[in-house]
């Protein structure tokens, strides 16, 4: 075996055996997954419970090919694999979103926790380049053509959005630009008046609305405010999709709920009604309803809106923090450029009813393009202008 491939091997092994309650999360992938590093195979099975490495003959549903120094860097969860896939540095077999889901998890567990948020950056350095288009099977969320018009006003114009499997990926633009509008497309609160939507591969217009409403189940929604029940308790709001959504009894429902609060830093506010929350407080509470039927996507609308610098950043950690903890796709609308600088791994940029341009967050920041570059340095001086 290579140094790298033994690395990798032993980094897995410590992580499988972590004490952490991610690893049991880890089996949400349904899969096996063997990493290929030259001569040498190394099979992770995540369908099993627990977790497991398997012997090295033992086939696998997909199959990663990584150089030694990829393997090294992944062994010490540095290297997102998503990020690697999609700029085409790295090749895949296989059903290799379902692994995608879970790659985040994964990375936090490989990191030393003190290096955890860190992971999520390490991204090389490349050029800027034009939005490439996304093999279907690496994608969560794509529009097609996607039009909207509210009366007189055309608000998405032909919109084609391609969210990436495993990433937090945010949706930047300036106000009314349409970034809301897509949100609600996303989760078939409004239909398009022309062109699709399609989750994970599956069109909402094929769908009847039975079929729509258990993909919600699927999808967590955190609101700009919260959009918390006034009338009920944080432990209430907080244990109403399971209530909604499942069977479960209460004393599994406390321990889900319970376990959630403290995740968002609410151990001791359950008992709290809305009302007596801070802003910062009621969207941690929408955050952690969010995650309680831990859905594979979760759609955060302008989750800093009315908070100020310093909780917008600690917001931020926090979302990175779950995103590492829960894995799946997180995708985040704001109008904030320090916001997505601190938790992009992939941005859209929206302008007119349009992406104008689309790619992991490094190749945005470095972009060309006039208006996302006056966009992102707040420059007064561009195509933007009070009446665009």
């Amino acid at each position: 075996r290579s140094h790298a491939s033994r690395a990798l091997r032993e980094a897995l092994r410590d992580a499988l055996a972590s004490p952490s309650a991610a690893v049991r999360r880890l089996r949400h992938a349904r899969t096996s997954v063997c990493f290929v590093v030259g001569e040498d195979r190394i099979t992770l099975l995540l369908d099993r419970s627990p977790p497991q490495l398997a012997d090295d003959d033992e086939p696998a549903q997909i199959e990663i090919e990584l150089s030694h120094a990829q393997a090294q860097e992944y062994a010490e969860g540095r290297l997102s694999l998503v990020e690697a896939l999609v700029r085409g540095e790295v090749s895949a077999h296989g059903p290799v979103r379902r692994f995608m889901e879970v790659d985040p998890i994964l990375r936090r567990l490989l990191a030393p926790a003190r290096d955890a948020v860190a992971a999520q950056g390490g991204r090389a350095d490349v050029a800027a380049g034009e939005t490439r288009a996304m093999p279907v099977e690496l994608l969560a969320i794509e529009t097609r053509g996607l039009h909207k018009s509210f009366g007189s006003a055309h608000i998405m114009q032909g919109c084609d959005l391609q969210v990436p499997e495993g990433v937090i990926s945010v949706i930047l633009g300036p106000s009314g630009t349409g970034k809301s509008v897509m949100l609600q497309h996303i989760i078939g609160l409004l239909r398009p008046d022309a062109g699709d939507v399609l989750i994970r591969g599956n069109k909402l217009s094929d769908m009847s609305r039975s079929e729509i409403l258990g993909l919600r189940r699927e999808i967590g929604v955190m609101f700009q405010d919260g959009a918390l029940f006034s009338n009920m308790n944080v432990y209430d709001n907080v244990a109403f999709p399971l209530r909604q959504h499942t069977n479960l009894p209460e004393a599994k429902i406390e321990r889900v709920v319970s376990a959630r609060l403290r995740d968002v830093g609410l151990a001791g506010s359950g008992g709290r009604m809305p009302g007596e929350l801070s802003g910062g407080m009621r969207k941690r509470a929408g955050l952690a309803r969010s995650l309680v039927l831990e859905p594979g996507i979760i759609l955060c609308d302008e989750p800093d809106s009315g908070l100020d610098p310093v909780r917008t950043s600690l917001l931020g950690d926090l979302l990175v923090e779950q995103h590492a903890e829960h894995g799946g796709t997180m995708v985040v609308v704001t109008h904030n450029v320090p916001l997505a600088r601190q938790i992009a791994d992939h941005i859209s940029v929206l302008w007119q009813g349009k992406v104008l341009e689309s790619g992991l967050a490094d190749e945005i920041f470095a972009s060309r393009s006039p208006f996302v570059r006056q966009f992102l340095a707040s420059d007064t001086t561009g195509p933007l202008t009070m009446d665009a």
